[in-house]
C-alpha cells in the first residue's frame, strides 16, 4: 500500500504544480479586474456571474459522456478497445456541442436580460457559449491524458494554454480596451489553440469505432451522473446567483473575490488530489489493500487541505489587501474562513464518493447532489436577506457539510471503507479554531500580526501531534521524510528518486 500512497502523492504534487500555475494566472488578473481604471465593482460582479454561468454551461454541454468515459475506459470488457471508446465519446461530444451552440447563441440576448436586466451583454454571452463548448472538448481530452497517467504531459499542455489565455487577456484589456468582452474572447482563443495543439495526440489515441449498445450502456450509467453533475454545479454557484437576485452586484463582487481566494485551496490541493487519485482508484478496485488505501487517502488529503485552510485563513486580510486595487473589496475578508472551511468537506466528499462509483450506484449520487442543491437554495434564500454575503457563505458551508455527510452514509452502505472519522473530527476542530483566530488580533500592528500568524501556521502540525492525530508509524515516516529532504546535498538524488515511484497494481 505504501507504494500506492507514494504514487498518489507524486501525482498530486505534479498536478498541484500545474494547478498553482492556474491560480497564479487568476491572481495576476485580479488586480486588473479590481482596478477602477478597467472595471467597476459592479462589472467585477458581472464577471463573477458570467464565470459561474460558464461552469453551468460546461456541465450541460458535457451530457453524461465524461463520467461514463472514465468508467468504461478501465472496464475489463473494453480495456482492449480504449482508443475506440475515446473516438466514439469524442465524436458524440462534438456533435452535442455543435447542437447546443446552434440552439443557444440565437437567444443570448434573452440570457443577458435574465441575468442583468439588459441585452447589452449578449455578445459576451455568445463568446461564453462558444468558449464553454470548446472547453468541453478540452476536458474530454484532458480526462484521457489523466486516465493514461501522463501527468507531466497534462501539466505542460495546460500551462501552455494558460499562458496563451493570460497573454491574450492582458492584450485585449490593456491594449485594446475590450473590457469584459476581451476576457471571454481570450478564453475562446485559448481553448481553440489547445484543441489544435493536441490534435496529433487525439488522432494517435483514436480508432474509428461506434457501437450503439456500448453508447446506450454508457448513457444509462452516465445520465444519473449528468443530472447530478448539473446539480453539483448549481450547488457551487447558487450562492452567487442568489446574491445576484437577492442583493446587489457589489455583494456579488465581494463574494466573488472571497471565492477566488478560497478556491486557491480547492484548485491547488483538493482538485490536485482528485486528478491524481481518479485513475488509481479505479485501477485498485480489485486490489487486496484497496479499502485501507482509500481510507488513508482521505486522511492524508484532508490533512493537507486543512493545513492550507489554516494558512489562507490566517493571512486572508493581507492577501485581500495585496491583490485588490480598491478598498471597496476589503470587506470580503470576513467570509474567507467560512468558505475555505467548506472546502474541507468538499475534499472529503470527492474521496468518499468513489465508493458509490465503484459500486455503480450512480443514481444515488444524483439524488444526493440534488437534495444538497435544494438545501443550498433554501439556505441562501433564508440567510442572504439577513446576513448578505455572510449568509451566502454560511449556506455554502452547511450545504457542503450536508453533501459530504449524506455521501458518506450511502457510500459506506454500498461499499464500506474504514475511514478514520475520529482523526478527521480532530483535524477539523483544530483547524476551525486556528482559522478563526485572526479575529482576536486583527487590530494589531502589521509586524506583530504577521509574526503571530507565522507562529500559528508552524504550530498547527505540532498541536495535532499533542492531540494524537498521528499513528506511530506515521511519525516514523515523517521523521524519515524530514531527515531525507533536509539534506541539501542529496536534493538532486532525492528528486531523481521520484521517477522510480510507481503504483502497486
Amino acid at each position: 500500500m505504501l507504494g500506492s500512497i507514494k504514487a498518489t502523492a507524486k501525482e498530486t504534487v505534479i498536478y498541484g504544480l500545474g494547478n498553482i500555475a492556474v491560480k497564479i494566472v487568476g491572481l495576476v488578473l485580479i488586480p486588473i479586474y479590481t482596478d477602477k481604471k478597467y472595471f467597476s465593482v459592479e462589472e467585477f460582479g458581472i464577471i463573477g456571474v458570467l464565470d459561474i454561468s460558464g461552469l453551468l454551461l460546461i456541465s450541460v454541454l458535457s451530457i453524461s459522456l465524461p463520467q461514463a468515459f472514465t468508467r468504461w475506459f478501465w472496464d475489463k470488457e473494453y480495456i482492449e478497445n480504449q482508443k475506440g471508446i475515446f473516438f466514439m465519446t469524442l465524436v458524440v461530444q462534438l456533435i452535442v456541442c455543435v447542437f447546443f451552440c446552434i440552439l443557444l447563441i440565437p437567444i443570448s440576448g434573452f440570457f443577458s436580460l435574465i441575468l442583468f436586466d439588459t441585452t447589452d451583454w449578449s455578445k459576451v454571452i455568445t463568446l461564453l457559449i462558444l468558449s464553454s463548448a470548446a472547453q468541453v472538448i478540452n476536458n474530454l481530452i484532458n480526462i484521457h491524458i489523466r486516465l493514461k497517467s501522463r501527468s507531466v504531459f497534462y501539466i505542460q499542455s495546460n500551462i501552455f494554454k494558460l499562458v496563451v489565455v493570460l497573454s491574450l487577456t492582458l492584450f485585449f484589456i490593456l491594449s485594446r480596451g475590450m473590457g469584459i468582452e476581451g476576457i471571454y474572447l481570450a478564453q475562446l482563443s485559448g481553448n481553440i489553440v489547445f484543441i489544435l495543439m493536441l490534435s496529433v495526440y487525439t488522432i494517435r489515441n483514436s480508432t474509428v469505432y461506434f457501437n450503439s449498445n456500448t453508447l446506450k450502456g454508457m448513457n444509462s450509467y452516465g445520465f444519473p451522473l449528468y443530472l447530478g453533475g448539473i446539480a453539483a454545479i448549481l450547488l457551487n454557484v447558487v450562492d452567487r446567483y442568489s446574491l445576484n437576485s437577492l442583493a446587489l452586484l457589489r455583494s456579488v463582487a465581494l463574494y466573488t473575490l472571497a471565492i477566488k481566494i478560497s478556491s486557491v485551496i480547492k484548485v491547488i490541493f483538493a482538485d490536485s488530489v482528485k486528478l491524481a487519485i481518479l485513475p488509481i482508484f479505479f485501477r485498485k478496485m480489485n486490489s487486496q489493500d484497496n479499502r485501507r488505501f482509500y481510507s488513508k487517502v482521505l486522511t492524508y488529503s484532508s490533512f493537507v487541505v486543512m493545513f492550507a485552510i489554516v494558512g489562507i485563513s490566517l493571512f486572508s486580510l493581507e492577501i485581500v489587501k495585496i491583490i485588490s486595487r480598491s478598498k471597496e473589496f476589503w470587506d470580503a475578508v470576513a467570509i474567507v474562513p467560512i468558505l475555505v472551511l467548506s472546502i474541507f468537506f468538499t475534499n472529503m466528499k470527492e474521496v468518499t464518493l468513489y465508493g458509490l462509483h465503484i459500486a455503480k450506484k450512480s443514481n444515488i449520487v444524483s439524488y444526493i447532489i440534488i437534495s444538497s442543491t435544494a438545501l443550498s437554495i433554501i439556505l441562501n434564500v433564508l440567510l442572504i436577506p439577513r446576513w448578505d454575503i455572510a449568509g451566502a457563505a454560511v449556506a455554502t458551508f452547511l450545504s457542503q457539510l450536508f453533501y459530504w455527510f449524506v455521501t458518506y452514509r450511502y457510500a459506506q452502505k454500498a461499499w464500506f471503507i474504514p475511514y478514520e472519522i475520529k482523526k478527521l473530527f480532530i483535524l477539523f476542530a483544530a483547524g476551525a479554531l486556528f482559522s478563526f483566530s485572526p479575529l482576536l488580533f486583527s487590530d494589531l500592528g502589521l509586524a506583530l500580526r504577521i509574526t503571530i500568524k507565522i507562529i500559528l501556521v508552524t504550530a498547527f502540525p505540532f498541536v495535532l501531534y499533542l492531540l494524537r492525530f498521528y499513528d506511530p508509524v506515521e511519525i516514523d515516516i515523517i521523521k524519515g521524510f524530514v531527515k531525507k529532504w533536509s539534506d541539501i546535498r542529496m536534493l538532486r538524488k532525492n528528486l531523481m528518486s521520484l521517477k522510480d515511484i510507481k503504483d502497486e497494481e
